[in-house]
């Protein structure tokens, strides 16, 4: 076995060491959404919600928004041309709920994507000096929107970002693990949160909560009109205004359910993978090979070596691999409250 195999798989080694200390770093310091702030004066909010064919489930969130304890609470859905029953569940939901407007939505104009188009209909309605813009599919617990304007207004932010809980059932934490470990080992999220670090912010239909004049102060709908990820595109957009931007979790009181079985996941990560990476397939390409390389490649030369002994000096590095891969993917479940199996599985999402 060649020193230069040997000193690749040290490497590796040492890329989990790095992920070891960052999952330190931001268990330490990415915050939880306060449940202990409050306001004298309560400013005006609007939830604006676009929705196409979430039958199954928005009767279910939107009153979850509707029976929220907020005084100056509007409710905007707008219906982009569902065919699944969406339109009469809303339309019933609308007459018992004041604060629901139900908006038929329109053609985008050119040079529009459905969803920011119908985030700009919604938009239009829309009377709140707050704009809480969150997807059809999200479930938020009573109180959330008092404790996340409290925590944007106390703070001066012009953005506060709500990660929620990825539901998951049976097989789909083999994928949906992904997201919560980028998050916690494989990227600097804690840096979301230092206003001068401009380039790391990301949004989520999870719930993006902007001031209002500060939205449109940074180009509002109209610059994200293009965006396949309009959530992130929004993120990133209201961070590089003027910094005024933090990231909280919420997995106690927010929670989504984002694609149905394990075939779901990965038709659904697919389709987002290369715009993540603003659709240069080279760059794509970069991160699906290291993270082949990182997550799977230490676990399969542990089992090659078994049958093939001259592997056996390169066991040490890959072994010392898979221990971190371990420790970092059992803390990444439990901090996400993933099932804790999905860390012994961690070998194969990048599959």
């Amino acid at each position: 076995m060649t020193a230069a195999a040997e000193l690749f798989f040290w490497v590796i080694a040492a890329w989990w060491a790095s992920a070891c200390l960052m999952l330190v770093l931001n268990l330490l310091l990415l915050p939880k959404l306060a449940s202990d702030l409050s306001l004298r004066e309560w400013p005006s909010l609007t939830v604006i919600i676009p929705a196409r064919n979430e039958a199954a489930i928005i009767g279910r969130t939107i009153e979850a928004h509707c029976r929220q304890d907020y005084p100056r609470l509007q409710v905007v859905v707008v219906d982009d041309g569902s065919s699944d029953g969406t339109a009469g569940i809303l339309d019933n939901l609308q007459r018992s709920c004041p604060c629901l407007e139900v908006v038929r939505g329109q053609e985008p104009p050119e040079g529009w994507l459905g969803k920011p188009n119908a985030q700009r209909v919604g938009l239009s309605r829309a009377k709140g000096d707050l704009l809480l813009f969150a997807d059809a599919d999200v479930l938020y617990a009573p109180g959330v929107h008092r404790r996340a304007v409290a925590e944007l207004m106390s703070r001066n932010l012009d953005m506060l970002l709500l990660l929620s809980h990825l539901e998951s059932r049976g097989l789909e934490p083999l994928v949906m693990t992904m997201l919560d470990a980028f998050c916690l080992y494989a990227s600097p999220s804690f840096l979301h949160n230092i206003p001068w670090f401009r380039s790391f912010a990301f949004g989520a239909g999870s719930g993006n909560l902007v001031r209002r004049d500060a939205f449109e102060a940074a180009g509002g709908i109209d610059r994200i009109k293009a965006e396949v990820i309009d959530d992130v595109a929004m993120g990133k957009m209201m961070k590089r205004y003027r910094g005024r931007f933090r990231f909280v979790t919420a997995f106690d009181s927010i929670r989504v359910r984002m694609y149905e079985g394990l075939r779901g996941c990965v038709e659904g990560f697919t389709k987002n993978y290369y715009h993540f990476f603003g659709r240069n397939p080279l760059w794509a390409a970069f991160w699906q090979g290291g993270d082949l390389l990182v997550h799977t490649l230490p676990a399969a030369l542990l089992l090659a070596s078994l049958p093939f002994p001259a592997l056996a000096p390169l066991r040490w590095p890959a072994g010392l691999a898979v221990a971190a891969g371990l420790i970092c993917n059992a803390a990444t479940c439990l901090w996400s409250r993933h099932p804790l199996w999905a860390a012994l599985a961690f070998p194969l999402r990048p599959l």
